[in-house]
């Protein structure tokens, strides 16, 4: 195998996902933001700071300890088992909610007071590495389990909260005043 084998696939695992993020704001730029999508997007903000915040119980190495001193093998297994469903259930989630808030960010793009291209850089960097590493996370998660990729769990958990933290500065930016209400888009 060659050297350039591994640059080579990295390579074309960005391109993909530029691609794909292009597609995605053609998509979602023609279509207005609503007062309730925006609220909504705060909510989903809240849910990922709280459930990042708890997940980090669900990797403790307290609880592996004791179920692996007092519990059967047969336990044992099933404690494993279970943690790891909700490892990989919480990390699906959380790729589907920062899916979501990017899109929402690529349709408020046109309603910030002032455009920051370094912001807009560093947001959409934030979101590639996000989609390549929680990937890489599920795969780790499925071969090796929750407690031996801890470390990774933790620093995905960090991640995703600084993704969400520059997001917020992104909905702090938007001029509120120029949403609909979605009662009055229908109308």
């Amino acid at each position: 195998m060659s050297p350039l084998f591994p640059i080579i696939v990295l390579g074309l695992l960005i391109l993909i996902l530029c691609f794909r993020l292009v597609r995605q704001s053609a998509n979602t730029a023609k279509q207005p933001v609503t007062a309730d999508e925006f609220e909504k997007a705060r909510g989903d903000l809240d849910a990922i700071f709280v459930e990042t915040a708890a997940i980090q119980r669900v990797f403790s190495a307290e609880d592996a300890e004791f179920i692996s001193h007092t519990g059967s093998v047969e336990l044992q297994h099933l404690f494993l088992k279970e943690r790891k469903a909700i490892a990989m259930r919480w990390l699906r989630k959380t790729q589907k909610q920062v899916a979501v808030l990017m899109g929402l960010h690529l349709r408020l793009a046109g309603y910030t007071r002032e455009s920051k291209p370094a912001f807009e850089l560093k947001l959409a960097l934030k979101y590639v590495l996000f989609s390549i590493l929680s990937n890489l996370v599920l795969l780790l998660l499925w071969l090796r389990g929750p407690f031996r990729t801890s470390r990774v769990i933790t620093y995905m958990v960090r991640f995703a909260g600084s993704f969400c933290t520059i997001f917020s500065l992104r909905l702090a930016t938007v001029a509120a005043v120029q949403f609909q209400k979605s009662s009055e888009s229908t109308t």
